[in-house]
């Protein structure tokens, strides 16, 4: 096998030519350049010409023997592939030999074996590099740059360097799909009990990204650090094993494994969030408590399950279980505030997820918080949130926005709380205040599709089509949550005149809750020749008299199709006296003819948005409110 000093004068592998001197691959006239990283780890392979190169033996090579997750490896490799064209299946140049490591697939020929005619290639490309006395200084401050870049790039990150932890879904390492709820469990808890440290800030990751490298991670979720855990349940012991990785080059900070029986999970939880605390700022002395939490063991597996329900509440009937479990939870422990909380969460989305009496459930959602604060005083501010999205129902924005002000300044805050107050600043035109808050969400759930869809969305009534894409984008990596995540990316699309992705992403979304797509061709037609206008409004008649198209989006795209007056009159048929559903979409900008439309300011008195622009001292400004701060 060939010695690192052979390799060093230069080698082929294939249609390659590695120059590791000069940090260079060349085939032809093509001329690709790794990292240094990546050709290191290059060198490793061919320094084996063949033979099995094991992950440990990288780490000890590449990574000088620390601490080293898989993510950056396999970064690596990625890149080298990249850089040779090895990205098909099967690869002709890096082989990978499941869970013990890779192999170079080609022979390597270095230049004391390469035949004449190669050796005269590498005495023609060390003639162009020596030539001339500049081309060696500059070969040598290449040399530095590369130095330079390897002590920036790779120096290991301190702990005390972190300032931002995303802790990612834990892993229940159990076939049965009863313990995984556990792992969900055990990661709110230990979240929560985090986000009480000063100098720490905690984010919850609800996806483990597998196509995502450390770093794209980090960068999505806004943290300098991940923190990831396995979980395996041993008779009526728990073990966990968990890790802590640097985002910027997925090096491990710390890790370690402990035990602690199932009866004394609060303890542990505890305990596992002391720990990564010590871990990272070095102070065992400050004991982290959770804020509250249930008194039982039975009560809390009863929350646990019905925070899993409720965050998968738009699949099948987990709602209703959610609701199910919420309540036996406050049975088993009346004085626990959060299940208080969270049942009347699940009461007030009943009208919007299962069509059910607005009034009803309203009463039942505010009642049921009256109950908790009346039981556990640590809910009181945040549970201004129900009462906030109670009265924007009601059509009551003013005291909508009361109620929402208390919520986000609580000591324990909940993303639903800026979630809700964006969505009811936007319903009242105030788009750049909207922002402002649905930015906040995204800090505390940065892993919520819905929210990060929020947030893309005003950005792109704001103009901001730059960072209306990437929020897009991340939402769609996260998993599309509902019709209006479809149809605002189909917008945005057709705002980049990308017409053909826009009607498939349409039709997509128009199916979505059993609707019918027999409206997006006709419509996109018309977008195109005025005279398929009729036809288009005809398919819509049709679809909106079947159930099978949500009427604010009829009355949305009824503007689109200059039917300006047929869009103000479903407008108002949805402003009537018990509807509840949100009137966001009239401030769209693509909307403008809509708000210049006679009846405007007359629908804003039947929403109640008049009387909120008067008390704000808002004035118009021929199709938008500006509001003082």
């Amino acid at each position: 096998m060939p010695d690192t000093d052979t390799l060093q004068k230069g080698f082929k592998i294939g249609d390659w030519e590695v120059l590791p001197g000069h940090g260079v691959l060349r085939r032809g006239e093509q001329e690709e350049k790794p990292e240094p990283r990546v050709m290191a780890v290059l060198l490793a392979l061919a320094a084996r010409d063949g033979e099995l190169v094991t992950r440990d033996e990288l780490i000890d090579e590449v990574w000088d023997g620390r601490p080293t997750g898989d993510e950056p490896i396999n970064r690596c490799i990625s890149l080298l592939r990249r850089h040779l064209g090895d990205n098909e299946r099967p690869h002709k140049y890096i082989e990978t030999l499941t869970r013990r490591g890779y192999r170079l697939a080609m022979d390597v020929e270095t230049v004391e074996s390469a035949t004449p005619l190669d050796k005269e290639v590498i005495r023609a490309t060390k003639a162009r590099n020596q030539g001339r006395a500049w081309m060696v200084i500059g070969a040598i401050v290449a040399t530095l740059l590369i130095a330079v870049f390897i002590r920036e790039h790779t120096e290991p990150v301190s702990p005390s360097d972190i300032r931002s932890l995303a802790v990612l879904p834990f892993e229940f390492l159990s076939d049965s799909d009863d313990d995984q709820y556990l792992a969900q469990a055990f990661q709110e808890e230990v979240v929560r009990t985090l986000q009480g440290a000063p100098k720490l800030v905690v984010k919850i990751g609800r996806n483990n990204y597998p196509d995502l490298e450390t770093r794209e991670i980090g960068e999505l979720l806004g943290a300098d650090a991940l923190l990831t855990a396995t979980l395996q349940r041993q008779g009526d012991t728990l073990k966990v094993g968990y890790r802590i990785t640097a985002a910027k080059d997925g090096i491990n900070i710390a890790g370690d494994d402990f035990m602690g029986q199932l009866e004394g999970i609060f303890g542990l939880q505890e305990r596992f969030a002391n720990l990564i605390l010590e871990d990272l700022l070095g102070e065992s002395g400050q004991q982290l408590v959770s804020a509250s939490r249930p008194a039982s063991p039975e009560a809390y597996d009863r929350y646990m399950r019905g925070l899993a329900a409720f965050d998968r509440r738009s699949l099948g009937e987990n709602l209703e279980r959610a609701i199910e479990l919420f309540e036996e939870t406050t049975r088993l422990d009346p004085l626990f505030g959060p299940a208080y909380l969270s049942l009347a969460k699940s009461y007030a989305l009943l009208p919007d997820y299962r069509d059910a009496p607005p009034g009803e459930s309203h009463k039942l959602a505010i009642d049921t918080v009256k109950r908790g604060v009346a039981v556990d005083e640590s809910i009181r501010d945040v549970s201004n949130m129900i009462y906030g999205f109670v009265y924007n129902k009601q059509r009551e924005p003013l005291k909508a926005e009361e109620a929402y002000r208390k919520a986000i300044k609580a000591d324990v805050v909940d993303s639903t709380a800026f979630n809700w107050y964006a969505r009811m600043l936007a319903s009242v035109g105030r788009s750049d205040k909207a922002l402002e808050q649905a930015l906040q969400a995204q800090r505390l759930d940065p892993s919520s599709s819905v929210i990060n869809t929020l947030v893309a969305t005003m950005y792109m009534w704001v103009g901001d089509l730059d960072n209306a894409v990437t929020y897009f984008e991340r939402s769609s990596q996260l998993g599309v949550g509902s019709l209006y995540d479809y149809f605002g990316y189909a917008l945005m699309l057709m705002r980049q005149n990308k017409l053909q992705e826009a009607i498939e992403l349409a039709r997509t979304g128009a199916t979505f809750n059993d609707g019918t797509s027999n409206w997006v061709e006709p419509l996109f037609a018309a977008l195109e020749d005025e005279s398929q206008r009729d036809a288009a409004i005809a398919a819509l008649d049709e679809a909106a008299q079947a159930g099978q198209v949500d009427e604010r989006l009829n009355m949305a795209l009824r503007v689109f199709l200059d039917d300006v007056d047929g869009a103000m009159l479903i407008a108002k048929e949805l402003a009537g006296p018990g509807m509840h559903r949100p009137m966001d979409l009239l401030f769209l900008p693509e909307l403008r003819a809509l708000r210049q439309h006679p009846e405007f300011f007359e629908l804003m008195e039947m929403l109640g948005v008049k009387q909120y622009w008067d008390e704000n001292d808002c004035v118009w400004l021929d199709d938008s409110i500006s509001c003082p701060d």
